[in-house]
């Protein structure tokens, strides 16, 4: 299927009731009172060809057996990690759907250890960190689709049984809960072979389980802090003025 997520570009129909309706967005070409919000009067068209053959290409039988695959692989994921980590949101056979949540908060409460610190860590790891914060402020959702092979879910697994292992160590009081490898990650080839003066190996730091050694994936940079980034703005953009000029 298609990439989702980040809250668009978006393809359907929206419902509001009467009294919302005068303050939906408007278009040049289909008018309305508002203004637009996307350059198309129907939004993102172009996901609706792709959709189509996706649908076209899997028929009932494929899409039905797809629909299986991902909640298995979710179950699957969801059953390893149960007892590293609290699965929210389980049925009353204690199964999930085709995505699970894991709760990271009673680490931040407990030894200050954030969703944000075990989502760069995982970078260490060859990760993409799962969707954060969402539907759960301090949480990760993972939606491992049915794409993924087994090895690779065992991959994921092995990484997150390995940042719970080190967020226990910082629990046991056997390292440094401000100076670690969670707090430091995501570690960089420079970090790798620069001077070294962490109270963890090079080896814990850069190739934790579940990392590859061949063909690893190097982060261009380390840890960015991103409140100082949202609450600092720096514009790398050309001056206004070269915008005015190239109008004219």
């Amino acid at each position: 299927c298609i990439p989702h997520g980040g809250g668009g570009p978006g393809m359907g129909p929206i419902g509001v009731k009467a009294h919302l309706a005068p303050h939906l967005p408007g278009h040049p070409e289909t008018g309305g009172e508002e203004g637009p919000v996307t350059a198309a009067p129907w939004g993102s068209a172009s996901i609706l060809p792709i959709s189509w053959a996706y649908i076209l290409m899997m028929g009932g039988a494929g899409l039905t057996q797809a629909t299986k695959v991902a909640i298995l692989n979710a179950n699957y994921v969801a059953k390893r990690l149960e007892g590293a980590y609290d699965i929210l949101f389980k049925g009353g056979k204690g199964r999930v759907a085709h995505e699970c949540i894991l709760d990271t908060r009673p680490f931040a409460d407990s030894v200050h250890v954030t969703v944000d610190d075990i989502a760069k860590r995982l970078i260490d790891n060859g990760f993409h960190a799962p969707t954060m914060s969402w539907p759960v402020a301090g949480t990760l959702m993972v939606e491992p689709t049915e794409s993924e092979t087994k090895a690779e879910l065992d991959r994921f697994i092995t990484a997150m049984l390995s940042i719970r292992e080190e967020i226990a160590a910082i629990e046991k009081g056997e390292i440094d809960p401000e100076n670690n490898p969670l707090k430091h990650a995501p570690h960089t080839v420079n970090a790798l072979i620069g001077d070294w003066d962490r109270p963890y190996s090079r080896e814990q730091g850069c190739f934790p389980p579940g990392a590859f050694r061949v063909d690893k994936y190097w982060p261009p940079v380390g840890r960015v802090d991103n409140v100082y980034g949202d609450r600092n703005l720096l514009c790398t953009c050309p001056p206004l003025e070269s915008y005015a000029e190239a109008a004219e």
